[in-house]
């Protein structure tokens, strides 16, 4: 998963996949084979996450697996389902048959990557910890690219309305990816030759949990899940540290909003990028079904922001596109045994229930 500076604005951007040749047609195709890359099906069938065509081993282990669902308004079902191929990372939120996420890759999907850097340096793709795993474990793989992760996932299991997952995630650009990474970057100027860099993986621990309605702090809210994570220290001093929560969403989220926490309101923003430290949200075109993202102020503080980011496709995305909704919060310095907090609600919905639910968040917490 990369950064780039786009004016003064910290973005994650993130392999999907790798290089894709054409995939031939088969007379009888089975549920998990592709169809042509040519196909009008094919990106349905590589974004769009399934839990068969998906691995349950990681290393070792083996996991299903792991999805919570609640009904709201005793009629629609939310389910966000966690991925074993992804070492805990959400690969899907569904509201009813309609998919939110964008899968297709361990660069995608719904996820946490992190940057370390020191003072007069700058955030690299070399130094990169990522959830789901590296763009390695994309390379050579069949579409739609969910076998093993290098991240090391531990625990990933679900208790009422809460999945929980620990894992040491993997670096981005491992230290055995001699191919450069964003800017050009190397990861042998950024990681030492020793364990874990040489397994893949980073010095850090990571535990989230995500909670539906009645689990977390606003219960009323059943069209809310609230997503957690600690991440903790075990590499040197840095002088700066930054987490990402970024959400890759499926191609016809094409709408861009910010909520005014003044007017109680969506506004339209540009589609491109945009970075505020309102609330942000990304909708259909037609508003039907729309995600957004709100942290309490008091978390926010003055550091984290929102971002949004739209690109058409291109070699490094796999030619899919992104259309991305995140929050990013640097912290300042991190040294060995820090540990630091993430909170993050999400809400789905169309573009007014989202709008209120949005107010009623505010209401609850500002």
């Amino acid at each position: 998963m990369r950064f780039i500076r786009q004016g003064a604005v910290l973005a994650a951007v993130t392999l999907m996949t790798a290089a894709i040749a054409p995939v031939a047609a088969t007379a009888a195709q089975g549920a998990c084979e592709a169809p042509p890359r040519d196909s009008p099906s094919y990106n349905d069938f590589v974004l769009t996450y399934k839990s068969k065509c998906a691995t349950k081993k990681n290393y070792d282990r083996t996991f299903p697996d792991v999805t919570a669902t609640i009904v709201v308004d005793k009629r629609n079902t939310l389910a966000v389902t966690t991925s074993t191929a992804l070492a805990g990372a959400i690969a899907s939120v569904k509201v009813n048959n309609k998919e939110f996420i964008s899968s297709g890759g361990h660069g995608a999907a719904f996820q946490y990557a992190f940057h370390a850097w020191q003072k007069g340096e700058a955030a690299s793709e070399c130094y990169n910890p990522t959830q789901a795993g590296t763009r390695k474990d994309d390379e050579g793989k069949k579409p739609p690219y969910h076998e093993p992760s290098t991240s090391a996932l531990y625990t990933m299991a679900k208790s009422g309305w809460t999945i929980r997952t620990e894992s040491r995630p993997a670096m981005f650009v491992t230290l055995e990816d001699t191919k450069p990474g964003w800017g050009d970057c190397l990861s042998a100027d950024y990681q030492d030759k020793r364990v874990p860099f040489t397994m893949g993986l980073s010095p850090y621990w990571l535990k989230t949990a995500i909670e539906l309605a009645p689990d977390h702090d606003a219960p009323a809210l059943e069209n809310v899940f609230r997503a957690t994570a600690t991440i903790t220290s075990e590499d040197e001093r840095h002088d700066h540290f930054s987490g990402v929560l970024v959400a890759y969403l499926q191609p016809d989220f094409t709408k861009v909003y910010s909520y005014s926490p003044a007017t109680r309101r969506l506004s339209p923003k540009p589609v491109a990028s945009h970075a505020s430290k309102d609330p942000m949200v990304r909708c259909t075109d037609d508003g039907n079904y729309c995600l957004g993202m709100y942290v309490k102020p008091e978390v926010l503080g003055g550091k984290a922001y929102y971002y949004t980011m739209t690109r058409e496709p291109m070699d490094y995305n796999g030619h899919f596109g992104e259309n991305t909704i995140q929050v990013t919060s640097p912290s300042g310095a991190m040294d060995k045994g820090d540990k630091v907090n993430y909170e993050t609600y999400v809400v789905v919905g169309n573009k007014s229930r989202v709008e209120s639910t949005m107010t009623q968040l505010h209401r609850a917490f500002e």
